[in-house]
């Protein structure tokens, strides 16, 4: 049965509606972050089945190629979420500057 911060039992309804709730309020900076750490796990995974291929790439030739177009797909994803994060955290900290 899952809690909230207090330690009160939350039916499971009342934990999906608080965690909808939670979800819609991120800004977009924290959407970038969550995009970015996630790709990273993508990569991790699309490189351990490229090695895990090697070993048997008469039989899962096909898959290899599959997982190497994945991976420049998901590589050129991670650059744009990157630039976009960078540029977010540069303008975020401009705001800060202006607000003092």
């Amino acid at each position: 049965m899952p809690k909230d911060a207090k330690g009160n039992k939350l039916t499971w309804k009342e934990y999906g509606i608080r965690w909808k709730q939670g979800v819609q309020q991120m800004t977009p900076y924290q959407q970038l972050q969550v995009q970015y750490r996630s790709t990273w796990i993508m990569i991790f995974g699309i490189v351990a089945g490229i090695i895990i291929c090697c070993f048997s790439i008469k039989n899962l030739w096909w898959l290899m190629i599959i997982l190497i177009g994945a991976l420049g797909n998901t590589a050129v994803t991670q650059v744009g979420i990157y630039q976009r994060k960078k540029i977010f955290k540069n303008i975020m900290e401009e705001n800060n500057e202006l607000i003092k």
